[in-house]
């Protein structure tokens, strides 16, 4: 078996998943149990534990080299790490945003004091039961969010009152980039080695909500997109050279049901400013989606970087043929060398805890499909891009 090399830019997976997996109906009950003081937090623990046992198991049985949590350890992709942080209080019901039709309410987040980063962060133990539990030769990833969504203001906000504790922009600014770094180095210390920022929220600035959109908010867009990068970029330098850094460019994903917002073309020049080592990226529609004309330009910018296709959907139960599958790869390959390219599913099978509109073995279908797609078109699990 294959095993990942301590020098970052020498190989990557050709196949992965985003992360998130479907939840078993014990955990998806145990979530309410808890919520309402029918189990304790001890007792809770003990049922998430055993499901993200039997999932890893699965991982491995289904040819993944890297497994995830499945992100168990939460209801909310990005909630939930975010409420774990010193100075951030939950508001229950606080957080609404309509997917295509499908209302999503989930707790929303505000300030109750500065931005800080908490050293027993729940998400600290969750990794190290993780790595616990697989064994050598399999790589562990965690994701969290990206600090983007922390960045919007009005509609679009997830935090919309950082003035009640902070004199200037600039003050909160360093505060998140403090608490990223410092959270980023602990995992380190902890033994991660590769951590995914999850970033729905760049294309953001194309949906109508944010009311972002036209010639008279330029100036507001730029100087967004410009916080964003420099936040990025300043979390990826701070992290030693060994830590792989992969970020999902998600167009949302919340029953089977998405966002919409512009296409990759759209934010092309935030991409290209952004070195991560590999960016998981929505192609399991074209029409929607957008061709791969972004992958040629944000490559000559970042060519350490590898692009992760996600041509498989997670939205539905239709299982995509190889043929397809290859024919795409051949596509993007137009733009970018093979070498510089992976596959994955589309998004995750769970952004939240509902989960997507398939079951477990039609998730194993879909993962089966990326794997052997995967094997066929490279001839190896591993591709080499220093």
């Amino acid at each position: 078996m294959f095993v990942m090399t301590v020098k970052k830019h020498q190989y990557f997976y050709t196949y992965d998943t985003v992360g998130s997996f479907l939840r078993p109906n014990d955990l998806k009950e145990a979530y309410n149990q808890v919520d309402n003081g029918e189990i304790t937090q001890d007792e809770f623990k003990q049922i998430q534990h055993g499901a993200t046992k039997k999932l890893v198991q699965q991982e491995i049985t289904h040819g993944l080299h890297v497994v995830s949590d499945g992100e168990y350890n939460r209801k909310n992709f990005f909630i939930d790490f975010l409420a774990g942080l010193n100075g951030v209080q939950v508001v229950p019901d606080g957080f609404k945003l309509n997917f295509s039709g499908q209302e999503l309410v989930d707790d929303g987040l505000k300030l109750a004091g500065k931005f800080e980063y908490n050293a027993n962060h729940p998400f600290f133990s969750d990794y190290e039961f993780l790595q616990s539990i697989i064994p050598a030769g399999v790589q562990a990833k965690v994701t969290i969010p990206a600090p983007t969504p922390l960045l919007f203001e009005g509609d679009f906000a997830v935090i919309a009152n950082y003035s009640d504790f902070y004199a200037s922009r600039e003050e909160y600014l360093a505060d998140i980039l403090k608490v990223y770094q410092q959270t980023i180095a602990h995992f380190y210390e902890l033994g991660l080695r590769y951590i995914q920022l999850d970033d729905p929220w760049l294309l953001g600035v194309t949906l109508p909500i944010t009311g972002l959109q036209g010639d008279e908010n330029t100036e507001r867009v730029t100087k967004l997109e410009d916080e964003i990068t420099s936040l990025i970029q300043k979390i990826i330098a701070a992290a030693p050279d060994d830590m792989i850094f992969a970020t999902h460019i998600c167009r949302g994903n919340f029953h089977s049901a998405s966002l919409g917002g512009g296409t990759y073309a759209s934010i092309t020049n935030v991409l290209q400013e952004l070195p991560y080592d590999a960016f998981f990226m929505e192609y399991d529609d074209l029409k929607t989606d957008g061709d791969f004309e972004p992958l040629a330009r944000i490559h000559r910018a970042q060519p350490q970087a590898v692009f992760v296709l996600g041509l498989v959907t997670t939205k539905t139960s239709q299982l995509e043929s190889e043929q397809k599958l290859q024919h795409k790869i051949l596509q993007a390959m137009d733009m970018v060398p093979l070498h510089n390219l992976s596959l994955s599913p589309q998004c995750g099978f769970a952004s939240t805890k509902e989960g997507n509109d398939l079951n477990e073995q039609q998730q194993w279908d879909k993962v089966d499909l990326v794997v052997q797609t995967a094997r066929d078109t490279w001839k190896t699990d591993a591709c080499r891009f220093d």
